[in-house]
């Protein structure tokens, strides 16, 4: 049932959605992604009066995040990011995103009930096996990360909607043909060309005296100023530590077991099937009247499903006989739900009436949960004991820590007390460090006149829900220059880089002369270097340096030039540039291509428009 699950309950959408609801599920579990729909708590903006609440902002973060994450690899360090941006940067799309929605709708645009039917019945995520829209998977994957349809389906319409209005945008964006066949000129073109490289490694320079490293130095002394450092002692705290200490006994097991079956005994899933007949066309007194006459019909032998298929006008569910899946209570319109509930097994109701139209349901089957034996959760319960535990006492000893923090003039004594260890940091600037010194909560801190300067132990410092700290400074540095001592190596390696490059290119312009009067070729052979030659190189060619294709779209036939590529000066020439016929097939594609571009374009400037248009304050 897809119609008459409005109440409750893409496929571009579904996929981002689905998405969104997988990635949130996996941070928060089913309260905080409940909150992220129902945006509950106190607002951080409003959009032309239209709340964004704190939970919203909260949500969208923290998924940001975890796209960063992923996008860096397995050993990205959440604590490298700078938690402010990724916050402002989330704001910022919850209000463009409202803005966009706002406009959608002053536009006069809107989206049926159908609409959203269509687009869910045709999600890929959504259908079974065969290739049909399958109920159970559509139920099983919104229960399973706690969303209800309704949820679902307000999203969902909120998205299309504001894509229809995005989509407009572009209808009267047109392409001139002769500025297609321009781009598509100049994308097609290929050139030929020869190269040779003067590589920086063959050249060979005097030594650098200390003379030379000294007058650097003094040159340049600004450019060794070290900025105010600091170095910190601090106490962790991990739940992960605390859980890999915990004990867990065979009674705490068999209790954690025991307690699991109760819940999976009440546990009973209901699969239904229903036929529905609105009342937009009819009275409700006709619509009970002549699902009266189809209840009769299939008491009296005729097929269900067969039936549904003829007469129900659910758009999802009549196709498929009017099967609905597994239902969860709560999930339906309530009158719904009771007459469901109180059905035997293969049992039909009387004509049911909801705010959607009357219905007959029958109750396919139920099933209670499947008990899984304890030899085969003993790994599982062991985990979700010791994680329960360890949060429990992660909480106590966070607030002991902040309490014995608090009171003493160092951190060896809440150290000693509470059985933990003082670890250090490297010395690091307010641009952060390695570990801890990632940080932006601990930087804020450990440059804070507090600490810094009033030698205070910090307030308990949360990395995440389940890791914290209390820093102290250990040692503060003030803004110097460093030795000449310390930077002696680095210098010299600047210098000799420096006069390897000067003497490259020395060498480079005296080639270049001859390569312009003799040729390429003839300056190459006379050098002793080799000539390279690839034909029909594009733009986006990888098998040459990235600098020589750039700078070979740029010559005419026949001009000689230098190039710098990765420390080594090449020098370039080129032979021939060619110019493929273009095909029908082509133009078609680049119109699409550039129009599309320009659609893009066109959607920003106007993102940009209707929110700077909106009556917008952050709070």
């Amino acid at each position: 049932m897809l119609q008459n699950i409005r109440d409750k309950s893409s496929g571009w959408v579904a996929k981002i959605i689905v998405g969104f609801i997988v990635i949130t599920f996996a941070m928060f579990g089913v309260d905080a992604i409940v909150g992220a729909f129902t945006s509950g708590g106190d607002e951080v903006a409003t959009v032309n009066d239209k709340k964004i609440s704190r939970y919203e902002l909260e949500v969208a973060a923290q998924r940001q995040v975890r796209q960063i994450l992923a996008q860096m690899g397995p050993d990205a360090d959440p604590a490298s990011l700078n938690e402010n941006q990724i916050r402002q940067r989330a704001l910022q799309g919850l209000i463009d995103r409202e803005a966009a929605l706002q406009a959608a709708r002053n536009a006069g645009l809107g989206v049926s009930d159908l609409q959203i039917d269509r687009i869910i019945i045709s999600t890929p995520e959504f259908k079974g096996a065969d290739g049909k829209f399958n109920a159970d998977q559509f139920n099983s994957t919104l229960r399973n990360v706690g969303l209800t349809p309704l949820q679902f389906r307000e999203e969902l319409k909120k998205d299309v909607l504001i894509n229809q209005y995005q989509s407009g945008l572009g209808l009267s964006t047109l392409t001139a043909d002769k500025y297609v066949e321009q781009v598509i000129k100049l994308d097609s073109q290929t050139r030929d060309i020869s190269y040779v490289t003067l590589n920086v490694d063959a050249v060979t320079v005097p030594p650098v005296t200390e003379e030379d490293v000294t007058a650097y130095y003094e040159q340049n002394r600004e450019a060794y100023q070290l900025p105010e450092r600091v170095r910190l002692n601090y106490i962790a705290l991990s739940q992960d530590d605390i859980a890999a200490k915990i004990e867990v006994s065979q009674s705490d097991i068999e209790s954690a077991y025991q307690a699991y079956m109760k819940t999976a005994q009440n546990q009973t899933d209901y699969f239904a099937s229903h036929i529905l007949l609105e009342t937009d066309g009819r009275t409700e007194d006709e619509a009970i009247a002549q699902l009266q006459q189809i209840r009769n019909r299939v008491l009296a032998g005729e097929s269900f499903s067969e039936v549904a298929k003829e007469v129900s006008e659910d758009v999802g569910s009549a196709s498929i006989g009017g099967e609905l899946g597994m239902i969860e209570a709560g999930s339906f319109d309530q009158t719904f739900e009771t007459a469901l509930f109180a059905l035997s097994e293969g049992g039909i109701s009387e004509p049911i009436v909801t705010e959607f139209g009357v219905h007959l349901i029958r109750l396919d089957r139920k099933t209670a949960a499947e008990i899984t034996p304890i030899a085969e959760m003993r790994d599982s319960l062991v985990e979700q004991l010791k994680a329960s535990k360890a949060a429990k006492q992660y909480l106590a000893l966070t607030e002991e820590l902040a309490n014995a923090a608090f009171a003493s003039d160092d951190l060896a004594t809440p150290a000693k007390e509470l059985g933990l260890s003082v670890q250090e940091t490297t010395l690091f600037s307010s641009n952060g460090g390695e570990g801890i010194a990632a940080n932006a909560k601990v930087i804020r801190a450990a440059f804070s006149d507090e600490l810094k300067l009033n030698g205070e132990n910090s307030d308990l410092i949360e990395l995440d829900s389940q890791n914290s700290v209390v820093i102290r400074v250990a040692e503060l540095k003030e803004p110097a220059i460093q030795p000449l001592v310390e930077v002696t190596g680095n210098i010299r390696l600047k210098l000799e880089a420096q006069a390897r490059k000067e003497q490259l290119l020395a060498l480079a312009d005296q080639l270049l002369v001859q390569a312009q009067a003799d040729g390429l070729s003839a300056a190459a052979k006379s050098a002793g270097l080799e000539l390279v030659t690839v034909n029909g190189i594009s733009r986006v060619e990888q098998s040459v340096p990235q600098a020589v294709v750039k700078k070979a779209f740029t010559l005419e036939t026949g001009a000689t030039t230098k190039v710098l590529a990765n420390g080594d000066v090449l020098l370039l020439s080129l032979n021939q540039i060619s110019q493929p016929e273009t095909q029908p097939e082509m133009v078609a594609f680049y119109q699409q291509a550039i129009q599309m571009n320009q659609i893009r374009h066109n959607i920003q400037q106007v993102r940009v428009s209707i929110t700077n248009q909106a009556e917008i304050n952050r709070l």
